[in-house]
């Protein structure tokens, strides 16, 4: 499913036209992006929960060349499911 198939279905089921469906949805990513960007966790009961987690800074290798490269630290995104969810795909 996509962004556009999940207004479509909003809009079908609340009665919504699209247009209405599509500010919904962006206002939900939006929100849920905005928190995730301040280092704050998303909890959707029922759904699952986003986070960032930060990984260190570290030196690889090019696997051509062998050469060392620095890999700067970054902050990743991740979804942890919630039980609901995790019982739902287990069917």
């Amino acid at each position: 499913m996509n962004k556009m198939e999940l207004t479509q279905r909003i809009a079908k089921r609340f009665g919504f036209m699209q247009r209405e469906a599509t500010t919904i949805v962006d206002a939900i990513l939006s929100a849920v992006a905005q928190e995730l960007e301040n280092g704050r966790r998303v909890e959707i009961r029922g759904l699952g929960t986003w986070g960032t987690r930060q990984r260190k800074a570290s030196v690889g290798r090019v696997v051509k060349t062998g050469e060392r490269v620095e890999v700067p630290s970054l902050r990743r995104v991740f979804f942890r499911p919630g039980q609901e969810l995790k019982e739902i795909h287990a069917k």
